[in-house]
C-alpha cells in the first residue's frame, strides 16, 4: 500500500514540476525569440503621484528622495507623497527637508504596508492625477522611470509592474545570487509575458496603477502578501498587469541569510496564504470557463518560485532514486534529471544576462546553503508553524554600492 501512495506522490510531483519548468522554459525562449512590441511615442504626459510607504526608514529615505528629485520628467506633473507610517524615528523629519508631501499616520491597531497604502490613497487627491506609483522607501529609482511608465499607460494598461532590480549587488554572495534571480524574473518571466501579450504579476515594489482603477476598486489587500492579494483580486476582475522593463527601481536587498530571514518568512507566508485563498480558485475557475487569461494569470500563484521549484525537484529526484520498489522508476529518474538540467540552464541564462560572471561563480559555492535556508523558510510557512500574524520590519544597512548605473546591465 505504501508503495502505491509514494508512487502517487512522485507521479504528482513529476507532472507538477514538469508543467512549471516547461512554462518557465517557454517564457525564457519567448524572451530571446519574440521581437519587442512597437508602439508610437505618447503625445501626452500623464500626471503622477508617487507614494512612498515608510516605517522607520531614517537610514535610507534621504537616498530615495534624492533619486526622486532627479527624475527626468516635468516637475509640474508629478508629486511625491511620503507616508511616515507609525514611525518612532526621524523618517518624517528627513522627508520633510525635501519638497515633498509628508503624511503622518498613527494607527497601531492596523500595522502593515497594506493598511498604510489604503490610508494614503484616501489622503491623496486622486482626481488630480492620472496614475499612482508605489515605491518602497529602501529603493533608488531610475531617472527615466516616469517616462517609461508613461509609455505603458499610453498602451492602455491600468496596472503596471516596474523592473524590480537589486541595488546593492556587490554587498555579498547573497545579493549576487539574488541579482541573477531578479534578472530571471524581470526579463525571462515578466518581460517575456509582456512580449507575448500576457499578464505580469505584482511584486509589491515599483507598482503603478491608474487613478481611475484605484477609485473604481479600492485597496483591499491587508495580508502579509498584500501585493499577491491585490494581484489576485485584479485578475479576478480581469485587469491585465503590464510590465515596464525600462522603468527601473533598485531595491536595497538584505546582504545575509540572517538579515533576510524575517522578510522572507513574511513574504513566503503571505504568498501561501494567497495561494490557498485565491490561487487554486482562479485556476479552477479559468479552466471551467475556458478563460485562458485567468488560467495563465493564476500560474504565478500556483507554480512555485524558482528556488522552491529547484528544491522540490531535488526532493522529487531523491525520492525517485531512493525508493527502489515503485512503478515507472526509470521514467521518473529520467524526468528528474532533465528537470534539474533545464533549471540549471535557466539559471545559466540569468547569469548570461546579469554579467559579472566571476563574482556570480564565486557566489554559486554558497548556493547549497541558500537553498537549504530557503527550504526551511518554505516549510515553516506552508505548514503554518510560522503564522506571520505580526508584521516584523527587516533590518536596514548602508551599502557601499551607490551607483545605480552599474547595478543593471539589462
Amino acid at each position: 500500500m505504501w508503495i502505491l501512495i509514494i508512487s502517487v506522490v512522485i507521479f504528482g510531483l513529476m507532472i507538477y514540476l514538469t508543467c512549471a519548468t516547461a512554462y518557465l522554459l517557454f517564457l525564457a525562449a519567448a524572451y530571446f525569440l519574440v521581437k519587442e512590441p512597437e508602439h508610437a511615442e505618447p503625445k501626452t504626459r500623464n500626471k503622477f503621484a508617487i507614494l512612498i510607504p515608510a516605517h522607520n526608514e531614517e537610514l535610507l529615505i534621504a537616498r530615495l528622495c534624492d533619486s526622486l528629485l532627479g527624475i527626468d520628467y516635468p516637475k509640474a506633473v508629478y508629486q511625491v507623497y511620503v507616508v511616515a507610517d507609525n514611525c518612532t524615528d526621524q523618517t518624517a523629519s528627513i522627508a520633510g527637508t525635501f519638497p515633498f508631501n509628508v503624511l503622518i499616520r498613527k494607527d497601531e491597531a492596523h500595522i502593515g504596508k497594506g493598511y498604510a497604502i489604503d490610508w494614503a490613497i484616501t489622503q491623496i487627491p486622486l482626481n488630480d492625477y492620472d496614475a499612482l506609483l508605489i515605491v518602497d522607501a529602501d529603493n533608488i529609482v531610475d531617472k527615466n522611470i516616469l517616462l517609461e511608465l508613461n509609455k505603458i499607460i499610453d498602451q492602455g494598461f491600468e496596472a503596471i509592474q516596474c523592473h524590480n532590480s537589486v541595488g546593492n549587488r556587490e554587498d555579498s554572495w547573497f545579493t549576487q545570487l539574488l541579482f541573477v534571480s531578479r534578472m530571471i524574473g524581470n526579463l525571462l518571466y515578466h518581460h517575456a509575458k509582456y512580449k507575448l501579450g500576457l499578464s505580469s504579476y505584482l511584486m509589491g515594489n515599483g507598482i503603478c496603477f491608474s487613478t481611475k482603477l484605484l477609485m473604481r476598486k479600492k485597496w483591499t489587500a491587508f495580508s502579509l502578501g498584500e501585493d499577491w492579494e491585490y494581484y489576485a483580486q485584479l485578475i479576478h476582475d480581469r485587469v491585465k498587469i503590464g510590465f515596464a522593463v525600462k522603468a527601473k527601481v533598485f531595491h536595497q536587498e538584505s546582504r545575509s541569510l540572517e538579515q533576510a530571514t524575517t522578510q522572507r518568512l513574511r513574504w513566503s507566508s503571505g504568498r501561501f496564504q494567497v495561494l490557498r485563498r485565491y490561487g487554486f480558485g482562479l485556476l479552477k475557475d479559468g479552466i471551467r470557463r475556458f478563460d485562458w487569461f485567468t488560467v495563465d494569470a493564476s500560474l504565478p500563484l500556483v507554480f512555485p518560485n524558482y528556488s522552491l521549484q529547484f528544491n522540490l525537484t531535488i526532493l522529487y529526484l531523491m525520492l525517485s532514486v531512493l525508493i527502489t520498489k515503485f512503478y515507472f522508476r526509470l521514467l521518473s529518474i529520467t524526468v528528474g534529471v532533465c528537470l534539474v538540467i533545464a533549471q540549471i540552464a535557466l539559471f545559466a541564462a540569468g547569469m548570461y544576462l546579469a554579467k559579472s560572471y566571476r563574482e556570480v561563480f564565486k557566489a554559486l559555492f554558497r548556493a547549497p546553503f541558500f537553498l537549504l535556508w530557503k527550504a526551511c523558510i518554505d516549510i515553516l510557512s506552508v505548514t503554518g508553524i510560522y503564522r506571520g500574524e505580526k508584521w516584523v520590519r527587516t533590518d536596514r544597512h548602508l551599502s557601499r554600492d551607490n551607483n545605480v548605473s552599474d547595478h543593471d546591465n539589462a
